[in-house]
């Protein structure tokens, strides 16, 4: 686990390299289209996420709000896909927001193994047409589609996503999670690239721990699927059976991210951790 003196500075590098990419697109114009500035957002899953983002928008203007408005989860029972509410696209109170969908573990249980009239994607567009309209009037910049989809359904994953993408939310800018484990097929940037505008890669929570080796894995697949992408950073920790997670850790490794073609910024998950005080000190 880093030490606190640790994380101050991996969140001071961030801080600084997403200035100084500001600063340099600013003075140095070009006849080309610009090319997009890194951006910094803090995702809001719960109330206390919310109150996290407040603290954190005042020292950093400009920060993204990513709201958890709701989830699809397949019921065992009925095998149906059911959607359940979150937080309302309007609570952070600002300009717009990037909406999240989460997509529950077992979503594909609801699958049947020969679905030629597509009735999973037709009820998952209804339940995502559910969520989708709870946005209301708030103006929604983008909307990620959460999903940990085992690699072995990354395909049939693609697809409802272009599905979705064709139907409930043909009018929406679409990003979606990535893991390291789902970069690991090989097919991955194919079977996206075209449908969304780009991918999430979280590197918290999913067992990878921020080892040189790990780290060199993440950093290569990311450059092989050619997308857009940000990084997902986790800024909180958790005893585990195995041990002490290493979340943080990977805050370290935004210059090297930064560096690959296509790069976009960072996304947070506070976990109800104030989180921003690490960057407000390196200012």
């Amino acid at each position: 686990m880093p030490t606190r003196s640790a994380e101050s500075s991996a969140f001071g590098m961030l801080s600084l390299f997403v200035a100084l990419a500001t600063s340099t697109a600013a003075c140095h114009p070009s006849a080309e289209p610009p090319i997009e500035s890194p951006r910094l957002g803090q995702w809001i899953w719960t109330r206390t996420d919310l109150a996290r983002f407040s603290e954190s928008a005042a020292v950093r203007p400009g920060l993204e709000a990513g709201v958890f408005i709701g989830a699809v989860h397949c019921d065992a029972a009925t095998r149906q896909l059911v959607p359940t509410v979150g937080l309302a696209a309007s609570d952070p109170h600002v300009d717009s927001v990037t909406v999240v969908i989460r997509f529950e573990d077992g979503l594909d249980r609801c699958r049947t193994p020969d679905d030629a009239t597509q009735r999973f994607d037709v009820s998952l567009d209804s339940a995502v047409r559910v969520l989708r309209t709870r946005a209301g009037q708030t103006k929604v910049s983008a909307v990620q589609l959460d999903y940990d989809a085992p690699q072995r359904m990354i395909a049939a994953w693609a697809g409802s996503v272009r599905f979705l993408h064709t139907h409930a939310l043909t009018s929406d800018v679409l990003w979606v999670t990535s893991l390291i484990a789902q970069l690991r097929e090989p097919a991955y940037g194919d079977l996206f690239r075209e449908v969304v505008t780009g991918h999430v890669l979280q590197v918290f929570d999913t067992g990878e721990p921020a080892s040189a080796t790990q780290i060199q894995e993440a950093l290569r697949l990311a450059r092989r699927v050619h997308m857009s992408f940000r990084l997902g950073l986790g800024a909180f920790e958790r005893d585990t059976k195995s041990g002490p997670t290493e979340h943080r850790a990977w805050f370290a490794t935004v210059p090297q991210f930064a560096a690959i073609h296509g790069y976009r910024g960072v996304w947070v998950f506070p976990a109800g951790q104030r989180w921003i005080t690490f960057l407000g000190a390196m200012r």
